[in-house]
């Protein structure tokens, strides 16, 4: 694009390779009216030291340089091959971030052409603005990279708290195995074979059982960068139940769910809202802890909403929400459990604002809370 709208008719960028202590070439644009394969093959396979050469020298100083005919320069060391390229004019500029310089870009005219200051000092402008935007580009990159990990101490931290549910999961099937094994052992020792080969495919489905439990949780609890696809909502939600099915009925809680039907596939990370599905139905389930004479009910629903989104609502039957915390229940490090991180609820709102979407919380009525949260469908952002 600078070649074009500067009328230049080819253009490189290189990188400083800190560890090396030189720039090394990255890529190379040119009009399609053009063609350079040599200079272009001896680029990539060039690195220049401080100094050296027009990359080198804008380096080394720090400021914009021009070269009116590059074949004429004694040190510009690709001189024989722009000659045979037709190459003459040439500027560079160094991408600059605080004083440091982070690349240099050079661009090249068939004509010979006079120094330009204007020109220089435009580019000395752009270069900054460039930096700066690598400098965005970065912190952003590191911003998503510490909420990932984040996250993932999070999903770690909540398998944590429900080990003992877990355990129990998974020692359901596990003991079918066992006993449905010990009563093959039993049917073949009386030679009645079809009741053995009943009990062997018990012992099989048990077995596939366990398997599905277990690649669920290392699912969930794999560190693995965000992947987004076409996501089925009601199925995460079942996922979900079928990982916390022990928490529930553990804590005494009475579960149902309201899904609709036909719901549009949302574009997501499956794993990540499956965690905020898990960290809603925990944070029920430890809100009605306390409740000891009235019944314990949690419900999940689903549905399509006006944004167009689809909208998904955990509901309790707990003690409710306190209006004076409302404004800090998703705030980082805010917690009212005596052991909790703080960090459920302000996770769970960054994914699913990374989604498009948003979360929030109501009382339910007559009694206990409500969490909704919205994820936009057909490329929309749910307002």
């Amino acid at each position: 694009a600078v070649c074009e709208c500067l009328v230049w008719d080819l253009g490189a960028l290189w990188r400083i390779d800190r560890e090396a202590g030189v720039l090394r070439f990255v890529e190379v644009w040119h009009k399609e009216s053009i063609d350079v394969p040599e200079f272009e093959a001896a680029s990539r396979e060039s690195t220049f030291t401080p100094g050296i050469g027009l990359p080198g020298r804008v380096w080394f100083r720090r400021e914009p340089a021009y070269i009116p005919d590059v074949v004429r320069d004694s040190n510009f060391l690709r001189a024989p091959i722009v000659a045979r390229d037709v190459l003459h004019a040439a500027f560079g500029f160094p991408i600059l971030l605080g004083g440091e310089v982070l690349g240099v870009m050079e661009f090249f005219s068939h004509e010979i052409r006079q120094p330009d200051q204007d020109l220089l000092d435009m580019m000395a402008t752009i270069g900054s603005q460039i930096g700066q935007f690598i400098e965005r580009k970065q912190a952003e990159d590191a911003l998503r990279h510490t909420q990932a990990e984040l996250a993932h101490v999070t999903r770690v931290a909540t398998l944590g708290e429900m080990t003992a549910s877990i355990a129990h999961e998974v020692n359901q099937p596990l003991a079918a195995v066992v006993n449905n094994a010990t009563a093959c052992l039993h049917w073949l020792a009386a030679q009645n074979l079809e009741e053995a080969r009943q009990s062997a495919e018990f012992v099989i489905a048990d077995g596939h059982r366990a398997g599905e439990i277990i690649d669920r949780i290392r699912a969930f609890a794999n560190k693995a960068p965000s992947r987004k696809g076409w996501v089925d909502v009601n199925e995460t939600i079942r996922e979900v139940i079928a990982l916390a099915r022990s928490e529930v009925h553990g804590n005494g809680v009475s579960l149902r769910t309201r899904l609709a039907d036909d719901l549009p596939l949302v574009l997501g990370d499956r794993i990540q809202l499956q965690q905020v599905i898990l960290n809603l139905m925990i944070n029920a389930i430890e809100a009605m802890s306390g409740i000891s004479e009235a019944p314990r009910e949690l419900s999940i629903s689903s549905a399509t909403d006006d944004s167009p989104g689809v909208l998904v609502a955990v509901r309790d039957s707990g003690p409710g929400l306190n209006p004076g915390s409302l404004d800090r229940l998703f705030n980082a490090f805010y917690t009212t459990k005596p052991h909790g991180m703080g960090m459920g609820l302000a996770i769970s709102r960054s994914i699913v604002e990374a989604h498009g979407g948003r979360l929030w919380a109501t009382a339910n009525v007559p009694h206990g809370a409500v969490f909704q949260f919205t994820l936009p469908i057909e490329g929309e952002t749910v307002a």
